[in-house]
């Protein structure tokens, strides 16, 4: 999947693959000019900054003729007092697999050939840049929302003890 270019399907985004079937035949890593001529656009999404007491969630995208815009709202809302939250490996499985999301996820995982590092890690934070890109990714990959994703994630939160 390349999230990069997208289009939206019933007001939700849904990111390009990462090669294209053409008349031609399939091409692997297509160029822009490519994308756009297959009817993608490009993915505009800055998450702007918000102040203390407040949090942001998308309210929606703006769609032009080749761009589609990630528009943000800022509400009230706890930010998270003690940094990043950090999500147990097992509990994101047990949580995956009860939402009959885990074998895409495993799929994204392996495509990527980040199953080494899948492997490695004891638990997932937040703002770490391979878990965001998997974040981004498999709300795509599973046609998942930002509220979907946000109740599987809060069931997983680290504890220790």
């Amino acid at each position: 999947m390349n999230t990069k270019y997208g289009r939206l399907t019933n007001g939700r985004i849904e990111y390009a693959p990462i090669s294209l079937d053409t008349g031609d035949g399939v091409k692997m890593n297509p160029s822009e000019a490519s994308y756009l001529a297959a009817g993608w656009k490009k993915v505009v999404d800055v998450r702007p900054t918000t102040e203390p007491g407040c949090r942001v969630e998308v309210s929606g995208w703006n769609e032009s003729e080749d761009t589609l815009t990630c528009v943000y709202k800022v509400v009230p809302g706890e930010a998270p007092v003690s940094g990043p939250r950090v999500f147990s490996k097992l509990k994101l499985v047990a949580a995956l697999k009860e939402a009959d999301k885990w074998v895409l996820v495993k799929t994204w995982i392996e495509e990527r050939g980040y199953y080494d590092y899948y492997v490695a890690a004891q638990n997932f934070r937040e703002d770490n840049p391979l878990f965001i890109e998997a974040l981004a990714a498999i709300k795509g990959y599973a046609r998942m929302t930002d509220e979907q994703a946000e109740a599987i994630l809060s069931k997983c939160i680290y504890e220790e003890g």
